[in-house]
């Protein structure tokens, strides 16, 4: 009878483990995207344990959002182990194909973290993929510009560098299309068109880039880039670049 009664309670027990267990998962799975985001940003600010425990039991049963979002805390903790462990769960994302975790996997081994040094040649590996698509990733076709702008782990590569430079710019990246328009400017890489240049300076500008509107100011204030002098641009373009600036530090 004893042991019968010990069958019943061991079946008892495995009942309940299994319904609680059912029910985490089916919690775990029906988590909204703006639960995950709220986590996320609770870890990433205070790396409380609550909101990165809640994190690691919505991506234990394979929530992508709360994978990516897991492994965002984690590269910005102040523990090592941590960051590595977040670049780990990123890689672990790339390879399941996730494109954002590509593009920003790739952007990770392309500075480095604290404790963790840049890697190059994977960087340049999931970049590639995240610049080709459509829509591109901007930033990743900026990064490789770098790349191969610098000599990064790679021969140095003037055409390819311009080449993923246009690529981002033309996908809206204000810095790029700056950067673009200095190419055309100076001449340096490719021929001098001041009237490019100052279309992509003009696109940088709109996209309120502080350096796109000071450049514009100074071009207006000595009659640069095909355009006459005019002083009331110069005064805009400056008054600008001033808002621009301050809206960039309170971000």
């Amino acid at each position: 009878m004893k042991t019968r009664f010990s069958l019943t309670l061991a079946a008892a027990v495995a009942a309940v483990a299994i319904g609680a267990g059912t029910l985490a998962t089916v919690a775990a799975t029906h988590v909204s995207n703006a639960q995950i985001d709220d986590w996320q940003m609770q870890g990433s600010s205070t790396h409380a344990a609550s909101p990165v425990w809640r994190l690691r039991l919505t991506a234990a049963f394979g929530n992508t959002a709360a994978r990516e979002a897991l492994a965002d805390v984690l590269v910005s903790s102040a523990q090592l182990d941590e960051r590595r462990e977040g670049v780990e769960l990123y890689r672990q994302l790339a390879l399941d194909g996730a494109p954002g975790a590509q593009a920003t996997l790739g952007r990770l081994l392309l500075r480095g973290l604290p404790g963790i040094a840049p890697d190059y040649a994977e960087s340049r590996r999931w970049l590639a993929p995240a610049a080709l698509r459509e829509p591109v990733d901007a930033q990743a076709a900026y990064d490789l510009a770098t790349l191969y702008r610098n000599g990064y782990g790679i021969a140095r590569d003037n055409a390819l560098a311009i080449h993923w430079l246009t690529r981002a710019a033309q996908a809206g990246l204000p810095l790029a299309q700056f950067q673009l328009a200095n190419e055309y400017r100076f001449g340096t890489t490719l021929p001098h068109d001041d009237a490019l240049a100052l279309q992509w300076l003009t696109r940088a500008a709109n996209a309120e880039l502080p350096e796109a509107n000071l450049a514009l100011a100074i071009a207006y204030r000595n009659g640069e880039l095909g355009m006459a002098r005019n002083d009331d641009e110069y005064w805009a373009h400056v008054k600008e670049s001033e808002h621009d600036l301050k809206h960039v530090s309170r971000q």
